[in-house]
Order: structure tokens, then sequence, then C-alpha cells
């Protein structure tokens, strides 16, 4: 197990920075301190690890979501938790969610069908909080579908501009997006 770990480790940080296709696999080998061959003991190809990649994080953070869906809590609290959940993540994973975020098209069909279901899995259960909003009465007539997109869209991106050791916390930036989120969709 600890080689797997320095293997998707050090393929992690090589995908994010350089993409799947522009990042060799006798550097990720190296960078693993592994043979070629040795490397292809634990992974039967580049593609499984940049799945296995994708697919942990998806799922580590899945569990995360459920529990706040799950939550006896207003749908307001609901997903002010889950921003500042999701921007905490990712701001500690931005590596993984630049993946996740660019390297679906590398994947196998059998494999980009696994991740798109799972994507589908994120979906719904953020549509889910807005028909608790909806069921309330607290929302602006807006198509569940189009506000999901726009809040990931909104927390996905930031690894592309956020600094976790900048002027803003991770957790005052949750705060942000999800004011500026629930001030644009609430009556």
């Amino acid at each position: 197990m600890y080689k797997r770990e320095h293997i998707l480790k050090a393929a992690t940080s090589l995908f994010a920075a350089k993409g799947f296709e522009a990042t060799p696999v006798r550097r990720i080998a190296a960078e693993s301190g592994l043979s070629v061959p040795g490397m292809f003991h634990y992974f039967a190809s580049k593609e499984e690890i940049l799945f296995e990649i994708m697919i942990g994080f998806m799922e580590d953070a899945y569990k995360r979501l459920e529990e706040i869906i799950q939550a006896d809590m207003d749908p307001v609290e609901k997903l002010k938790t889950l921003c500042t959940f999701y921007v905490q993540r990712y701001s500690a994973h931005q590596d993984e969610l630049t993946i996740l975020n660019s390297e679906g098209k590398s994947l196998t069909p059998e494999h980009r069908k696994t991740f798109c279901k799972k994507q589908r899995f994120y979906v719904e259960a953020l549509e889910s909080i807005f028909r608790e909003f909806s069921e309330k009465g607290i929302i602006r007539p807006i198509n569940n579908s189009v506000l999901t997109f726009i809040f990931y869209g909104m927390v996905h991106w930031t690894s592309t501009w956020y600094d976790p050791r900048g002027d803003i916390s991770p957790e005052e930036l949750g705060k942000l997006i999800s004011e500026v989120f629930l001030n644009g969709i609430l009556v």
C-alpha cells in the first residue's frame, strides 16, 4: 500500500502541473522511487492511476456531502456548511481538483462512464438541497440544475486562483461564496 500511495502522490502532482498526456510514465516511476515495471506492478496503466486519483478524491468528498445532505438542519445552513466544506477541501487538495476539472477527457470510455456517474451523484445531492429551498418557498424561480452547475462552477474553479496562504482563509472564502450565492437566489 505504501508504494501505491507514493505513485498516486507523484502522479497527482505531475498530472496537475503538466497534464495527463504530457506526463511521461518514466517520470511518475522516478518520482515514486520505482522502475516503470515496478510501478506497473501496482497499476495496470497510467490511465488506471489517473482514474484512481479522480474517483478516490470524489468518493472521500461524497461521504461528507452525504452527511450534510442528511443532516437535520435548515437548507440555508446546509448550503453554507457545504460551501465551507468544499472550499476547505479544495484548498487543501488543489492538485486533485485541477485533475478532476481537466482530465475527465483522458479516461477510457469505461472509466469515463463511472466518473460521469459519480458526478451525477454530486449533482443530485445538491439539487436535493435546492428542492428543500423550493419547498420552503425561500428561493427565486430558477431551474435547480442550472443553480447546481453555477454553484459547482463557483467552488470548483477556486483551484485556478485561490491561495490558501493568502489574505483570506478557506473558512472565510467558504462564507463569502455562500453569501454571494445565497444573496443571488433567495427571495
